[in-house]
């Protein structure tokens, strides 16, 4: 258990990396001779099974990025290896795990439409592959399979609206609060309280922070996951990278707002970094609003923290 925990926790830190992986497992794994229960035998391996396994096994790499794209071409793929008897191993698997991403990074409706067509073009595939009904076992289960990803994806990304939610709430209530006492308190978490930050951090350590596109005001959500993840990024350059020169970077443009972090740091393995609690909780800061969230060593030394927040200007508040 303590190992599986540990494989979470890197998952978390490294999206992208855990992504590519995944799409490696599973390109090797549908290279094997194991033909589809209740299907006839498939060919021999091709050229051109390999190459629809590896479209379709890849594009799970950047699944979080282009979530709908993504289930175009796994889609694309499985079906042509259905109609061509080219589908091996745990090939099918790449689409019911595209349709959960679409699931939880995108709204209701959207998933629902996609997801749906895409039901309706694997089931169409698999009833002519196979030459059997709509209801029959083989198709039935395939079926079930990707709906149950799909309600998997749903009841995810509800979550994280949920928890979007209170966390909103929560920053609402402090704000009325601290309105309504007129007495010194703490200020709540935003990033127009960003000078004040790095001014605390800058003691002993150098700190430079620019400001690119036009600021506005964005959902309280997302302000106060902006601040945090910066306030833990400099608390985290402070604590492994003592001294070391931190660039703080923060851009606006119409879809909502970047964040970077760099230091000039010791290498991630001198650090000690990996993905700890600090990480993760950043990591659940961003994807809670919606957002995409990587950390890593730079190339040339030193440490990056990358976040993209989506906050649309017509939503913001």
């Amino acid at each position: 258990m303590e190992r599986l925990a540990e494989w979470r926790r890197v998952a978390w830190a490294y999206p992208t990396a855990a992504d590519a992986l995944l799409a490696a497992l599973l390109f090797a794994v549908s290279l094997l001779p194991v033909n589809p229960p209740g299907g006839p035998p498939r060919d021999p391996l091709t050229a051109g099974a390999v190459l629809l396994a590896f479209v379709g096994c890849a594009a799970l790499a950047v699944r979080r990025r282009y979530p709908l794209p993504v289930l175009g071409l796994t889609l694309a793929a499985v079906v042509l290896a259905l109609l061509t008897h080219q589908v091996r191993g745990p090939f099918v698997i790449t689409v019911a795990i595209a349709a959960y991403t679409v699931a939880t990074r995108t709204d209701r409706r959207t998933a629902f439409l996609a997801t749906a067509a895409s039901a309706l073009l694997l089931g169409a595939a698999a009833t002519l592959t196979l030459d059997v009904p709509w209801l029959d076992p083989a198709v039935v289960v395939l079926l079930l399979w990707f709906g149950v990803a799909v309600a998997v994806g749903d009841a995810v990304r509800s979550r994280r609206a949920y928890v979007a939610v209170l966390e909103d709430r929560a920053c609402r209530a402090e704000q009325t609060r601290e309105e309504e006492t007129h007495a010194p308190t703490e200020p709540a978490p935003s990033l127009n309280r960003l000078d004040a930050l790095m001014e605390g951090f800058s003691t002993g350590q150098p700190v430079r922070w620019t400001v690119a596109g036009q600021p506005r005001p964005l959902p309280s959500a997302v302000d106060v996951a902006a601040y945090r993840i910066i306030q833990e990024s400099l608390t985290n350059a402070h604590k492994h990278a003592p001294g070391a020169a931190v660039a703080v970077r923060l851009r606006y443009d119409p879809e909502g707002v970047t964040i970077e972090v760099r230091d000039e740091g010791a290498p991630a393995a001198a650090r000690g970094v990996g993905a700890g609690p600090g990480l993760v909780g950043m990591r659940e800061r961003a994807e809670t609003v919606g957002g995409v969230f990587s950390a890593g060593p730079r190339p040339g030394g030193g440490w990056l923290v990358r976040a993209e927040l989506p906050a649309p200007e017509e939503e913001a508040e």
